[in-house]
């Protein structure tokens, strides 16, 4: 013999449908927008500008910033003997 549902048990499991595929046209909206707009990703040329710029406005003399990337170097180069 078969089992009568109530009224609200059958409701319930057709919550539970209806919030599990609002949850998937949600994430099928947001690759749909992704698409649309996509987010843009640092290019070399945009990094080296920003870096160009804000050493401009440091207000640096170019023997000062030459100086230290110098001392940048030498500093990468001991550590990278030191892990080798």
């Amino acid at each position: 013999m078969r089992t009568r549902r109530s009224k609200d048990e059958r409701i319930a499991e057709l919550d539970v449908k209806i919030d599990y595929h609002h949850e998937l046209i949600r994430k099928l909206t947001e690759k749909r927008n992704m698409i649309i707009e996509p987010t843009r990703r640092k290019t070399r040329k945009t990094s080296m500008h920003k870096a160009i710029s804000s050493i401009k406005e440091s207000g640096l003399t170019p023997d000062e910033i030459i100086a230290l990337v110098e001392k940048k170097k030498r500093a990468r180069a001991v550590t990278d003997t030191a892990s080798e």
